[in-house]
């Protein structure tokens, strides 16, 4: 049927793995890693109600995954032909304008959120 409960704890360690190796090795993770973190303190500090805070984690959340899935495309990429190519180059093209319009959308969110908080305080 399912995978026993035993199973599912030893996928722990291999992905905690890939996290510290997205914090470590790869710069635009751990930039917006470092971005989502001040997102979400700028929430508590700006009062955000629980739902907006939920919404700003799911997004966060959001934005690192995806980053996460374009490294492992360009690494497979890198790995199937380490030499340039216009299909691998289109491949890993699509793959960072995912997110891209991750970002552009966690943006806009980012400002309806914010936008009326701050402009309470000027």
């Amino acid at each position: 049927m399912g995978m026993s409960f035993k199973k599912k704890l030893q996928n722990i360690p291999p992905s905690w793995r890939a996290i510290v190796f997205l914090w470590r090795e790869e710069w635009s993770f751990y930039v917006l890693a470092v971005c989502g973190a001040v997102v979400l303190g700028a929430s508590y500090f700006l009062g955000v109600t629980q739902t907006e805070f939920q919404i700003l984690i799911l997004v966060v959340g959001a934005v690192l995954a995806v980053e996460a899935l374009n490294t492992a495309l360009e690494e497979l990429c890198d790995h199937v032909t380490p030499e340039e190519h216009p299909n691998i180059g289109r491949v890993k093209d699509l793959g960072s304008g995912a997110t891209l319009l991750m970002l552009l959308a966690a943006l806009a969110i980012g400002l309806i959120i914010f936008v009326p908080y701050i402009l309470r305080l000027v």
